[in-house]
């Protein structure tokens, strides 16, 4: 990914969007079930750079997770462990910023994942497509993923996964670009 400054202009940023499915809500307790990430390269969804896995956590997961993401302890059965996906996942993050919608739970799962490995882990800087669509349009009835995604006519593919939502998530920052420059906003840093 090339370098990135707070003067980048949002129309042009290479960034990660990434995504986790966990064993539950609170990121004190969860643990990551799956993750799913893709690059942004120049402003633009790259789905061929991508990365997903599914992750076996050491406890079984609650019915109520795998409801929502349909991911069962069979599913995860063979899959490796977080301590094994971290270093993928560290290289294909590389550094960069992280785009993500209500990222802040993703980041305090994988933060507590990565000290619970004993891993390096620098807090990256981040983009969150959910804040991102309050200041484009504050009216909103809500800024869940799929209201974020219907307003901007936004297709929604192979929701409640990590990748799936991590590509819906890149495509609402791709179409909320020009609606944040109508509101002077350019760059990283505004």
């Amino acid at each position: 990914m090339a370098g990135v400054s707070s003067a980048t202009p949002l129309v042009a940023l290479d960034a990660v969007v990434i995504d986790t499915e966990t064993t539950g809500l609170d990121p004190r307790k969860a643990w990551i079930v799956e993750i799913g990430a893709v690059r942004l390269v120049e402003g633009r969804l790259d789905t061929a750079a991508s990365l997903q896995s599914r992750v076996r956590p050491p406890v079984s997961i609650p019915a109520v997770a795998t409801g929502i993401h349909g991911i069962d302890d069979a599913a995860v059965r063979n899959a490796p462990g977080f301590a094994d996906v971290w270093p993928k996942v560290s290289a294909f993050m590389h550094n960069g910023v992280l785009v993500g919608h209500a990222i802040a739970f993703d980041l305090a799962v994988i933060e507590r994942e990565v000290v619970r490995v004993d891993a390096a882990w620098t807090r990256p800087r981040t983009l969150d497509t959910r804040f991102l669509a309050e200041v484009a349009e504050p009216n909103l009835a809500d800024y869940s993923l799929d209201t974020a995604a219907a307003w901007l006519g936004v297709e929604v593919g192979a929701r409640h996964t990590a990748f799936g939502d991590a590509v819906t998530a890149a495509r609402i920052f791709v179409a909320l670009v020009p609606k944040l420059r109508a509101r002077g906003i350019r760059t990283l840093a505004e």
